[in-house]
């Protein structure tokens, strides 16, 4: 793991709020008698909601202000859900004997969202806004959190969306994560950046060497290979057969291998073993674009693996076979 503790922004780093942001911003200016389309609406809110405001509606921005509230409270607490994996990274931060820390400029609904989720057995410490601490990118919060729990810098990242989440971390002498999958800050200088949750976890926590992927795991690694590959012809129920016939292909290239090579040279490290190990991974990838083609979920799986191997302890094959067979 590159770094022990990591601190985490809320909107847009571990949620994914935007989109409900947006919209109730586009709903408040609907109020005021203003159209104006979310792509527009996005990139300013990205730099913050009050930027947002002051851009689009500068002369009654109090008044929308007040509408954007009224419509953000419709939204309800459905619309705001982490981004796919974000449990899984906190999760292999704490495995991994590290520690995830909060720090946002959003108000205690940060904690009831993470508790709703899930996801507050992973954190060690929060920060919100009703503490009295100066906004990022000053490093006030991160520096009395470090100073709590007696951390050494050198041991921390920031991770955030915007700019000013990584300033606060330079500016409090930790390295900093830019998450942006909507690429708004390519030209950000940072050591990393991401624009998926499996890929930070990949460098971060793995730092490229993973001990023991999930089912979840291999299913968004193969997502992540098709997003990048769509020349492959994507992922469907239409596809589920070729995926299949694939995989019994590649299941062709393991039993060449099998059948010629000595179980000597399988059985040590080496070229021969490091292929076969290959082209089982080729064998287990098209079995998960198979899942993923039928809608198949990690958690679906998994439960119908542990169903049938229980099923499978208590089985008594040799009467099975004699009942089916008459010997």
């Amino acid at each position: 793991m590159k770094y022990k503790h990591f601190f985490w922004d809320f909107d847009g780093t571990l949620f994914d709020t935007y989109p409900r942001v947006n919209r109730a911003v586009q709903n408040a200016l609907k109020d005021l008698g203003m159209d104006v389309p979310l792509e527009k609406i996005a990139p300013l809110t990205k730099i913050t909601l009050d930027h947002a405001l002051r851009i689009l509606c500068p002369d009654r921005t109090e008044e929308a202000w007040a509408r954007y509230r009224a419509h953000a409270e419709e939204e309800g607490e459905a619309t705001m859900r982490p981004y796919p994996g974000v449990l899984r990274v906190l999760q292999s931060v704490c495995a991994a004997g590290g520690r995830n820390y909060l720090y946002t400029h959003r108000d205690k609904t940060s904690l009831q969202a993470l508790n709703r989720h899930g996801l507050t057995p992973c954190f060690a410490d929060c920060l919100t806004s009703e503490l009295p601490f100066p906004r990022k990118p000053a490093p006030d919060a991160l520096l009395y959190l470090m100073e709590k729990h007696g951390l050494d810098p050198a041991d921390c990242v920031m991770l955030g969306d915007r700019d000013i989440d990584l300033d606060s971390g330079k500016n409090a002498g930790m390295a900093c994560a830019l998450f942006d999958p909507e690429h708004y800050y390519d030209d950000y200088d940072t050591p990393h950046r991401y624009t998926s949750m499996f890929a930070l976890m990949a460098d971060l926590v793995w730092e490229g060497a993973p001990a023991d992927l999930s089912v979840s795991d291999l299913l968004t690694l193969q997502d992540m290979q098709q997003a990048a590959h769509p020349e492959w012809g994507g992922i469907g129920p239409e596809m589920g057969d070729s995926k299949m016939l694939w995989l019994v292909s590649e299941l062709g290239e393991v039993i060449d291998v099998m059948k010629k090579v000595s179980i000597d040279h399988l059985t040590e490290p080496g070229a021969p073993r490091s292929r076969l190990v290959e082209e089982l991974a080729d064998v287990a990838m098209y079995f998960h674009d198979v899942l993923n083609c039928y809608g198949i979920s990690a958690e679906e799986f998994s439960q119908a693996y542990c169903r049938k191997a229980q099923k499978n302890l208590r089985r008594d094959y040799d009467k099975e076979h004699k009942d089916k067979y008459g010997v």
